[in-house]
């Protein structure tokens, strides 16, 4: 195993990211099991409840991928990209800089 060198990246995580894959399944595949369903809560035609609550786990779930993208970045670092962007707003924030508004 080769040994790692001072300041080398080491590859990012991105398989919470797949979890960004549920909503899709409870807005699209899990449409047909619930739709025949003669449920009414708060009065309400069951699909349409369904939907409302999607949104809620769709939040939910968007929330705990950014908590987690968050705890990498306190980790590791921001990504690349991000670590470039970053640079380059604070350049053209700095007072003087021909960017500087």
């Amino acid at each position: 195993m080769p040994a790692e060198t001072p300041g080398a990246a080491r590859p990012r995580s991105r398989a919470h990211r797949w979890l960004l894959l549920l909503p899709f399944a409870w807005q699209v595949a899990l449409v047909p099991l619930v739709d025949d369903l003669a449920l009414r809560p708060l009065g309400l035609p069951f699909p349409m409840a369904w939907q409302m609550l999607g949104i809620v786990f769709t939040t939910l779930v968007i929330g705990v991928v950014f908590a987690i993208d968050r705890r990498i970045d306190a980790a590791q670092g921001p990504e690349p990209e991000i670590a470039a962007a970053l640079a380059t707003r604070a350049e053209a924030q700095r007072p003087g800089s021909p960017a500087g508004h």
